[in-house]
C-alpha cells in the first residue's frame, strides 16, 4: 500500500552552509521574470521612442510590481526552503501567480494595474503565508517575523483588493502609499529575527537576476542586427559597427558587476541591514540596467537610415537615453558598492571617470559625431570603473591573506 507522502519540517538554513548554489526549482522560477521583465522594458521603449517621458514613472512602477515579487519569494528562500513536495507546490502557485502579474505588465502601460495582476499577487501571498505559518509553527526563536510576515501580507493584499474598488481620481495617490508600505512591510516584520539567510547564496541570485536583465540587451543587439538585415541598404557595415558596439557595452557591463565580489562582501561584512541596503538598493541597479537594454532599440532606430527611422528619433536623442541609463546604472552600483562594502577606496573617482566620459561621449554626438562610435566611446566608462574596482579587490584580497 502506497502511503501519503509526508511534510518534512521546515527549520532555518545555516547562513554559513557551504555550497550553497540556486536550485534548479528557483532557476525555473526566474524564467517567468524573463517574460515580465521583456514585457517593462519594451513599454519603456515604444513610451519613449514618442518622446512621452512619462513612461519613465510607469516603467518604475512597473518595474517595481515584478521585482517586489521576486525578492519576496528570493528572501524566503535563502532563509528556510525546506525543498519537500508541499514547498514545491508552493512554489508552483507562486510561479503561476508571477505569470498573472507578467501578463498584467504586457498592459501595464495602457490599463495600469488590473485584477490580473492583484489576484496574482493574491495568489503569490496565500502561497507565501502557508509556508511562514510552518515557520511559525516549527521554527523556534522564529515567531515573531513569521507572524508579522503574514499579518504584513495578508493587510497588504487587502489593501490592493480595495484600490480595485477605488474612484479612478483616487488610484493614483493611493498606488504610491500602498508601494511605500509595500516597502515598509519588510523592514517591520524582519528587523529583529530574520538573520538567516545565506550570503553567497544571495549573492548569487541577485547575480543571476541581473542576467536576465542583461538579457534584454542581448535582445536589443539581436533586434538592431534583424533591423538592419531588413530595412537597411548598409547592413552589413551597420551589423558590424553597431552591433558589435552594443555587444561591447552590454558585455563591460556585465564585466563591472561581477567584478565586485558581493558574496566575500556580505559574508565578511555581514550587517544588520544588509537585507535592506542589498535587496533595496538592486531595485535601482536592475531598473536602470533594464531601462537601458530597452534603449538599445531606440539607438539601432537612430543609426537607421533617414529613410526608414523614425524622423522623431534623431541620434542626439536617442544618445541622451541611452547616456542617461547608463549613468543611472552606474552611479546606483557605484552608491550600492559604497553601502555595502565601506572599505572601498575609488567609488568617488570611478563615478566621476563615468560622468565625464558619458558626457564627452553625448557632446561628441551633438556635434556631429555617428552615434555608433558615440557608442563605443561610451564602452571606456564602464571599463575604467572595473579597472579602479579591481585595484580595491586587490586591497581586500592582501587584507584577508589570499
Amino acid at each position: 500500500m502506497i502511503g501519503m507522502p509526508t511534510i518534512k519540517p521546515i527549520h532555518a538554513r545555516d547562513p554559513n552552509e557551504p555550497n550553497r548554489p540556486s536550485t534548479t526549482l528557483e532557476l525555473l522560477f526566474d524564467l517567468v521574470y524573463v517574460i515580465a521583465v521583456a514585457a517593462a522594458a519594451s513599454g519603456f521603449h515604444q513610451r519613449l521612442s514618442e518622446h512621452d517621458f512619462s513612461g519613465f514613472l510607469t516603467f518604475i512602477v512597473a518595474f517595481f510590481i515584478l521585482w517586489n515579487a521576486w525578492t519576496s519569494f528570493t528572501w524566503f528562500a535563502s532563509g528556510y526552503d525546506p525543498d519537500d513536495w508541499y514547498y514545491r507546490l508552493s512554489v508552483m502557485l507562486q510561479m503561476f501567480g508571477s505569470l498573472m502579474i507578467a501578463a498584467n505588465i504586457n498592459q501595464f502601460y495602457e490599463q495600469g494595474l488590473t485584477w490580473i495582476g492583484v489576484t496574482g499577487y493574491a495568489i503569490m501571498r496565500l502561497a507565501s503565508c502557508s509556508q511562514w505559518w510552518r515557520v511559525y509553527r516549527q521554527v523556534p526563536g522564529h515567531q515573531k517575523v513569521a507572524k508579522r510576515s503574514m499579518i504584513g501580507l495578508l493587510t497588504l493584499q487587502a489593501m490592493w483588493i480595495s484600490w480595485l474598488f477605488l474612484p479612478a481620481s483616487l488610484q493614483s495617490p493611493a498606488l504610491f502609499l500602498f508601494i511605500a508600505a509595500e516597502l515598509l512591510m519588510p523592514m517591520w516584520a524582519r528587523s529583529e529575527q530574520f538573520n538567516n539567510w545565506h550570503p553567497g547564496h544571495i549573492a548569487e541570485r541577485y547575480g543571476l537576476l541581473t542576467i536576465i536583465v542583461l538579457g534584454e540587451g542581448v535582445v536589443g543587439v539581436s533586434n538592431s542586427i534583424q533591423y538592419f538585415l531588413v530595412n537597411s541598404t548598409s547592413a552589413a557595415s551597420a551589423i558590424i559597427l553597431l552591433g558589435s558596439s552594443l555587444v561591447a557595452l552590454v558585455f563591460a557591463l556585465w564585466w563591472l558587476y561581477f567584478n565586485i565580489p558581493f558574496d566575500t562582501i556580505l559574508k565578511n561584512q555581514r550587517k544588520r541591514y544588509d537585507l535592506f541596503l542589498f535587496g533595496y538598493g538592486h531595485f535601482f541597479v536592475f531598473a536602470s540596467l533594464a531601462g537601458l537594454g530597452s534603449m538599445l532599440n531606440l539607438v539601432t532606430e537612430a543609426a537607421a537610415d533617414s529613410t526608414t527611422a523614425n524622423p522623431d528619433l534623431s541620434q542626439p536623442y536617442a544618445m541622451a537615453m541611452l547616456m542617461g541609463m547608463l549613468l543611472a546604472f552606474l552611479l546606483t552600483l557605484t552608491i550600492l558598492r559604497a553601502f555595502i562594502c565601506r572599505k572601498s577606496k575609488h567609488n568617488l573617482m570611478a563615478i566621476l571617470s563615468a560622468i565625464i566620459i558619458i558626457s564627452l561621449c553625448y557632446i561628441a554626438v551633438t556635434q556631429g559625431l555617428p552615434i555608433t562610435y558615440g557608442v563605443w566611446l561610451s564602452v571606456l566608462a564602464p571599463i575604467t570603473m572595473t579597472f579602479l574596482f579591481s585595484q580595491d579587490n586587490k586591497q581586500w584580497l592582501a587584507q584577508e591573506g589570499h
